[in-house]
């Protein structure tokens, strides 16, 4: 009865969700291609070639989730090759994430919209033998119909933080069938599975996280020194703004002002892509010195900040740096992925707002793989004491440790699931 009337609220919602595409197709033009997929409708052609493949459908909403299944959709496509491949996504973003492979048995598509029916046609279209949605995709009568067709639902790397598992107790009803209808759950760490288990989940196991089996492109050393020298870049140090989200950047651009350091070059990363125009007016705005990534010839002068406006170039962009401030984390947004830094041995400056990454970030600062700042104003003494030789040395081991200490999730989803394919 409660998933009935969640549906009823579904329909009413979804003339909406035009107004939305619309809406955010005038910032990002992507919003506005592929609107059948969202609605479950495909072609003949499509439903004929599908119709014969022995897939594994992986959910992977936006970007971070897509960067996370990279290891698990290589592994897979090594140990399963007459296996196809379909992966969804909820935003363009996630849709146009490199995954740093080719191979033709990779198809991309929209996930549509919550409404029985349109989930129906999506799973009647493509038949997966098996789902894996990652994180915290709970979409209830995608799940239902999964469970209703006898198709075997994961929820892998999930991970649950203390704000949304508040929200969901709030909703249990509705909640808790759906998840005793998944196969199982499988969580990045043992808070994670706790609260997992408090809603009603069952099968649930730890796993680890997806993110540490992450490694960079085969291409990253190649393009980071092409990057370089488009830069300008030689012996400034370097901070990294990762992936910033709306009205952080001018905080934390106020105070770099202040400090004046001499050698020292910071890069503006904006999470979202549609926000590259919104930060390059702003930089303007405070007459900063600074080049653009997107410009095809930087003029050799002074500068003291780049903006990255550019997609797909987040590894090159760490390379460069001696340090990463972590977008998401000076202002209330639950932090962004941090794992990606100390991937590439660049050590973290963190804020006070970590809770989308709580574990991972106390581990940072516990095991010296980074600090937390609960100011800007720390700044001014945080980075001469991290951009120290010896601290550097330090610290980049401290990431070297934790990674290596937490790898290895990708292949026991694997040997989890592979009964099931």
């Amino acid at each position: 009865m409660i998933r009935f009337f969640y549906s009823l609220l579904v329909y009413f919602l979804l003339p909406f969700t035009c107004f939305k595409l619309i809406y955010r197709g005038f910032r990002q033009p992507d919003y506005l291609k592929y609107w059948g997929e969202r609605y479950g409708f495909y072609s003949a052609s499509t439903k004929k070639i599908w119709d014969v493949q022995k897939i594994l459908w992986i959910h992977a909403v936006s970007v971070g989730e897509t960067k996370a299944a990279i290891p698990l959709i290589k592994l897979f496509l090594k140990k399963y090759p007459r296996h196809y491949l379909l992966i969804t996504h909820g935003t363009p973003t996630g849709r146009a994430t490199s995954i740093d492979i080719k191979d033709s048995r990779i198809s991309r598509i929209y996930l549509p919209f919550d409404t029985p029916d349109a989930t129906k046609r999506f799973l009647s279209t493509f038949k997966p033998e098996m789902g894996l949605l990652l994180e915290t995709e709970l979409w209830f009568n995608l799940i239902h119909q999964g469970f209703q067709k006898s198709i075997p639902l994961y929820l892998v790397n999930a991970r649950l933080s203390e704000k949304s598992f508040q929200l969901y107790k709030r909703i249990s009803l509705l909640v808790k069938p759906s998840l005793q209808e998944l196969k199982g759950v499988l969580a990045q760490t043992r808070n994670d599975a706790k609260r997992f288990e408090a809603l009603g989940a069952k099968n649930v196991e730890v796993m680890g996280n997806l993110k540490f089996d992450v490694t960079p492109p085969r291409d990253t050393n190649k393009q980071s020194a092409a990057l370089k020298k488009h830069l300008h870049l030689k012996n400034q140090s370097v901070l990294l703004i990762a992936s910033s989200r709306q009205g952080e950047e001018e905080i934390i651009l106020q105070h770099l002002l202040k400090l004046r350091y001499k050698n020292l070059v910071t890069i503006f990363v904006p999470r979202h892509p549609q926000r590259f125009k919104e930060v390059e007016l702003m930089l303007k705005k405070y007459r900063a010195s600074f080049i653009k990534r997107s410009d095809k010839k930087n003029k050799v002068k002074p500068y003291q900040f780049i903006l990255g406006d550019s997609m797909g170039e987040m590894y090159s962009y760490y390379t460069l740096a001696n340090i990463a401030l972590m977008g998401g984390t000076i202002l209330p947004y639950g932090g962004q992925n941090l794992i990606e830094s100390m991937a590439m041995k660049v050590p973290v400056i963190l804020g006070p707002h970590t809770y989308n990454f709580h574990d991972v970030s106390n581990e940072a600062i516990r095991s010296g793989a980074g600090l937390r700042i609960h100011t800007l104003n720390q700044l001014e003494k945080v980075l001469p004491q991290m951009l120290k030789s010896s601290t550097q040395l330090k610290m980049k081991q401290a990431c070297s440790d934790m990674m290596h200490k937490h790898q290895g999730a990708s292949l026991k989803i694997l040997n989890k699931i592979k009964s099931m394919i």
